[in-house]
């Protein structure tokens, strides 16, 4: 139970950082120049990766079943299609230091996330059926896990938030909202692409 909690909690900040995450958050904070708003939306993208991650999780512990591929590709490909819309919006609505206003809204952070955790169901219910015995300990991870993402994931949009709140030159920023919005495309692009077996 003990590796349980602790590697729960390790595993799912390390989770944060996984590449279409990151690129989903930075997409997401771009426009909130602080470390307070771009934490809450990261925590908000969190709260809803780890709401639908759990309980779809739980259910699938529950059965004793893994999700069926076609639903895992499912799930990845419209987080790819999503990813590639919002860098789109990106470029086409880029932050000007002078108008500095929420671009994104907490019920797309929370949407956004959610639909990350459904993507991410398959791979967590291997890993917890692989390594723990009991369904008890499968859930204390699973939910750590959860925890472990919201908490890593508002941390980096912190940062990144206060660290968008120095930029003070229009072309660094402008040019920072165009690298966000390539950067969201070519993942959710990858993503796309590997589930229609093209990568």
């Amino acid at each position: 139970m003990f590796a349980a909690v602790v590697l729960g909690a390790a595993q799912g900040a390390r989770h944060s950082l996984e590449p279409d995450h990151l690129a989903a958050v930075s997409v997401l904070i771009t426009g909130h120049r602080g470390a307070r708003r771009s934490a809450w939306l990261g925590a908000v993208w969190g709260f809803g990766h780890t709401v639908s991650l759990v309980l779809m999780s739980i259910v699938l512990v529950v059965l004793g079943r893994a999700l069926p591929d076609s639903a895992d590709r499912a799930f990845t490909g419209l987080v790819g299609v999503v990813l590639v819309a919002l860098g789109i919006r990106t470029l086409v609505t880029r932050p000007r230091p002078e108008q500095v206003r929420p671009v994104r809204t907490t019920l797309q952070a929370l949407s956004v996330g959610a639909l990350h955790g459904l993507a991410g169901t398959s791979a967590l219910t291997a890993v917890v059926f692989a390594a723990l015995p009991t369904a008890l300990e499968r859930l204390v991870y699973i939910t750590l896990f959860g925890v472990g993402s919201i908490a890593g994931m508002a941390a980096v949009s912190a940062l990144a938030g206060l660290w968008l709140g120095r930029v003070l030159q229009p072309r660094l920023l402008a040019g920072l909202g165009i690298a966000i919005g390539l950067f969201s495309i070519g993942i959710g692009a990858q993503l796309l692409l590997s589930t229609l077996g093209l990568l």
